[in-house]
């Protein structure tokens, strides 16, 4: 799946949205605000945190991350890479329903 760059407050995100701390792209980065596609959860990517390495290209929705991110909901393994979203399920994941 498709990354959706987006500029909405974090508590707005739309499933496979991410979002920049901060917006302006001039500024060093601290991280990423990323809705989980499975679960719809907001979860932070903070850059040099538990080793996570963030690059960016030169457009907005060309975003890589040098390792698998969890998800803090739901446990899945989202992995991006140029902007592109892949699920991973392993078995720490939850396994949710919604009613």
């Amino acid at each position: 799946m498709k990354l959706v760059p987006s500029s909405k407050r974090p508590c707005r995100l739309e499933r496979g949205e991410v979002r920049r701390v901060p917006q302006d792209r001039t500024n060093l980065l601290v991280g990423f605000h990323l809705c989980c596609p499975r679960c719809g959860f907001n979860t932070p990517a903070l850059a040099g945190h538990d080793d996570l390495d963030i690059a960016e290209g030169d457009e907005p929705d060309d975003l890589t991350f040098s390792k698998a991110l969890r998800c803090t909901f739901c446990r899945v393994l989202m992995h991006v890479r140029h902007g592109e979203l892949r699920l991973e399920e392993d078995a720490d994941v939850r396994h949710i329903s919604f009613r």
